[in-house]
């Protein structure tokens, strides 16, 4: 029988983790901007270069049972096969302006398992009141 060293073991577990694919994203940020009606999220991730596109696959909204609606997102990495050898970030903005399925709970899912979700509420009419302490006749 042949003896494995602890050199051997920690040599093998080096060459495994040097060759994983860049499928471990993450979402280390998930944020509603109201002002531009827009997701922000900021993605980790690991690969070989700086390059990689991210897009979200959305699936069919569901009624949750407190009046808002669910929306399921699966972030999609376009070089899910990269080599995990650096550590790398970037911000994505998503437009919610053609969502019809709000005010509704977002979730953003990643193919690792990761989850994480914001309320976004229902979008602004083209006419909305003022809202109190912008209207000048109730200035003081």
């Amino acid at each position: 029988m042949r003896r494995v060293t602890m050199g051997r073991l920690l040599a093998c577990i080096a060459a495994l983790c040097y060759a994983a694919s860049a499928a471990a994203i993450a979402v280390l940020d998930l944020t509603y901007d109201a002002p531009k009606d827009q997701l922000v999220m900021t993605i980790a991730y690991r690969g070989t270069n700086p390059d990689h596109e991210f897009r979200v696959q959305w699936e069919t909204c569901a009624k949750l049972d407190d009046e808002r609606m669910q929306i399921l997102g699966v972030l999609i990495d376009d070089q899910p096969n990269d080599h995990a050898r650096q550590e790398f970030s970037k911000p994505l903005r998503i437009d919610m302006r053609n969502f019809s399925c709000r005010p509704a709970k977002v979730t953003i899912k990643t193919s690792a398992g990761f989850f994480t979700s914001v309320d976004v509420p229902a979008p602004k009419t083209k006419w909305s009141p003022p809202q109190p302490g912008t209207d000048p006749r109730n200035a003081p």
